[in-house]
């Protein structure tokens, strides 16, 4: 089934619109389309009597669970973008994370995966440098990774804030490989040989 509409949005709104959503004249369209296909679904399941709640609390988390199947492509969002999207604070945006993920584990199961597997793809090293590096900009990907990491084995290296950084943690060598053999990641091995 399709389903369209139009609406009408005042340059000053669609400007704040696209501040929030952080895209431009060309992407916005698409991205308030998927916005609109999250609330449906919600308003759907409403009607049809398979999710009705009555605490707040729950509407803005089936909410969040809707907008990441739809509006972030199936992906975990940065904790920066649930704030701007719902005016709160990066402390409850992490503790709707945490709550949805657990609520919607299921549901969410390869969102997850997907979303965890692209954090350790995204993981670096700098030459001369002895640890791994890895920008995370959502508290919940550094702590199901350390989840991971004792569920593997309790003597492996967690994963820690490098000091005097805001997002950048530090990641020892053992760890790292046991992540990439978890998430069945290649590791190009280093040619230590002299040419």
């Amino acid at each position: 089934m399709e389903i369209k509409f139009n609406i009408d949005i005042e340059d000053s709104e669609q400007e704040l619109l696209k501040t929030v959503l952080h895209c431009n004249d060309t992407d916005l369209e698409d991205q308030l389309s998927k916005i609109a296909r999250s609330s449906f679904e919600e308003n759907r399941k409403m009607i049809i009597g398979q999710k009705i709640f009555t605490r707040g609390r729950d509407i803005i988390e089936y909410r969040l669970f809707n907008l990441i199947k739809f509006y972030f492509d199936s992906k975990i969002p940065e904790e920066q973008r649930i704030c701007d999207l719902f005016q709160i604070t990066a402390t409850e945006a992490r503790a709707y994370i945490r709550s949805i993920m657990s609520k919607y584990q299921y549901d969410l199961r390869e969102t997850i995966k997907e979303s965890l597997k692209e954090q350790v793809l995204n993981i670096t090293k700098e030459e001369g440098d002895e640890d791994y590096k890895l920008s995370i900009q959502n508290q919940y990907f550094k702590d199901e990774l350390n989840r991971i990491l004792g569920n593997m084995d309790t003597s492996l290296p967690i994963i820690e804030k490098e000091r005097g950084t805001i997002s950048t943690y530090i990641i020892k060598e053992s760890s790292y490989q046991r992540l990439c053999a978890y998430f069945e990641i290649d590791i190009e091995p280093e040619n230590n040989e002299e040419p």
